[in-house]
């Protein structure tokens, strides 16, 4: 099993732990479908993240598996983690704590789910002539704060101290 495939399957067990936690989750055959998925995931992923999962649900860190939103910050505590932390989970190359609350980060690959805004959504917004560039800035040049005549552009420039 992959990482992605393992923080996946983190992230949706602790969507369903926190489903069935609330109380009045709802019928007796929802909350069974989930108690089945629930056993299901539990089998699947590996046993050193359960263990973490398990130890966070336990001390009441939920949900225990959090992406990062805004670029940088825990979806937990929301506090900024570290770069070098940052760095690592965004390489996806393992699962990793916030260094605050302790719960395991991961990045989500939805860009809507975070609040963050990725290099595709930036450039969605076509060019004014119609044929797909992308649009150059133009520069405001305030009138206001020229002068008149080039005599008055002299003594501005000049400042007697």
């Amino acid at each position: 099993m992959t990482i992605e495939e393992t923080v996946r399957a983190l992230a949706e067990l602790s969507d369903i732990d926190l489903r069935l936690s609330t109380p009045g989750s709802g019928e007796d055959r929802v909350s069974r479908s989930l108690e089945g998925r629930r056993a299901a995931l539990r089998e699947v992923i590996p046993a050193n993240m359960l263990a973490a999962y398990d130890d966070l649900a336990r001390s009441g860190r939920r949900p225990a598996v959090v992406p990062l939103v805004r670029g940088s910050y825990c979806g937990g505590c929301y506090m900024r983690v570290p770069p070098q932390l940052h760095a690592f989970v965004r390489r996806g190359q393992s699962v990793c704590s916030c260094p605050r609350c302790r719960r395991m980060l991961y990045v989500a690959r939805d860009p809507e789910s975070t609040g963050e805004k990725g290099s595709n959504a930036q450039a969605t917004k076509k060019s004014p002539s119609g044929n797909g560039a992308t649009p150059t800035r133009s520069r405001r040049i305030s009138l206001a704060k020229r002068p008149k005549n080039p005599e008055e552009s002299k003594k501005v420039g000049r400042r007697r101290l």
